[in-house]
C-alpha cells in the first residue's frame, strides 16, 4: 500500500492569494460579529477589516494574527496553503516518557514476528493503539508547545 503525503505541494504566494485565502476566514468572522466587532477585536479600524474581506487590500501582519483571538479557525486557508496547521498550545498532557514507553510497547507487540499476523500491524491492531497514540501526541504537543513558549521567553529578553 502506497502512503499518501498529507501536505499539499506549496507554491510561492502572491499578495492576491494571501488576500483571497484571509478573505475566507474574514468573511465567516464578519457575518457572525459584524465588521465593527472585528475591527474592535483585533486592533484596526472598521473600513481596513472591510477592504481586507472584499479582497481591496492586504491586512497588516499585527491584525491578520490577531483575528485568532476571535475565530481560532479564520487562518485555517492561509496556513494550509503553505501545508500548515495553527493549533492551541497545550500545557497539560500525560508525561511524556510514560506515553511513550506505552506507545513503543504496543506497536511492539502490534509487530512482534509471533502475532496474529506477524510482522504486519492489523486494522485491529492499528485501531486498538489509538489511546496509546493519543496519549504520546498530546505529550509531545505539549512538549512542543513548552519549546515555542521557552522561544518566545527568549526572544521577550533579547528585545
Amino acid at each position: 500500500m502506497q502512503r499518501s503525503n498529507v501536505r499539499p505541494p506549496v507554491k510561492r504566494l502572491t499578495d492576491a492569494d494571501a488576500r483571497h485565502l484571509l478573505a475566507d476566514g474574514l468573511l465567516r468572522v464578519c457575518h457572525h460579529l459584524g465588521p465593527s466587532r472585528v475591527a474592535l477585536e483585533t486592533g484596526c479600524d472598521e473600513k481596513t477589516i472591510r477592504r481586507a474581506r472584499d479582497e481591496e487590500s492586504t491586512l497588516g501582519l499585527a491584525c491578520t494574527f490577531n483575528l485568532l483571538d476571535v475565530d481560532e479557525h479564520a487562518l485555517d486557508a492561509l496556513a494550509a496553503s503553505k501545508g500548515y496547521m495553527f493549533v492551541p498550545l497545550i500545557s497539560e498532557a500525560p508525561d511524556i516518557v510514560a506515553s511513550a514507553g506505552a506507545a513503543i510497547h504496543r506497536i511492539g507487540l502490534n509487530r512482534d514476528p509471533k502475532s496474529a499476523a506477524g510482522s504486519i500491524e492489523t486494522d485491529e491492531e492499528l485501531i486498538a493503539s489509538e489511546a496509546e497514540n493519543d496519549a504520546l501526541l498530546s505529550a509531545v504537543l505539549e512538549r512542543r508547545s513548552r519549546i515555542a513558549v521557552a522561544k518566545l521567553r527568549r526572544s521577550d529578553r533579547a528585545a
